[in-house]
């Protein structure tokens, strides 16, 4: 029973890796677009458009969060 318990871990972890670095990279996109929105004088329809990017980053984000913590319960809850 042990054995299998060290299988899963060693499967989770890269699953675990690749979450946190999809997470990580959708939050550098969020603040890069949030710093050119910034330091830019948009037209109107630049400011719509960057605000739509906008929400559709902190959607990834969210989301990829939401699965990264997923993960983390469930593998605390395996671990228990």
């Amino acid at each position: 029973m042990r054995e299998n318990c060290d299988g899963m871990a060693e499967v989770l972890d890269p699953a675990a890796d690749l979450l946190y670095a999809r997470w990580r990279r959708a939050v550098d996109l969020l603040w890069r677009e949030v710093r050119y929105r910034r330091q830019r004088q948009l037209t109107e329809r630049e400011r719509v458009l960057a605000a739509r990017r906008i929400r559709n980053l902190q959607r990834i984000v969210r989301r990829a969060l939401s699965e990264y913590h997923r993960l983390q319960v469930e593998r605390s809850g395996r671990m228990i």
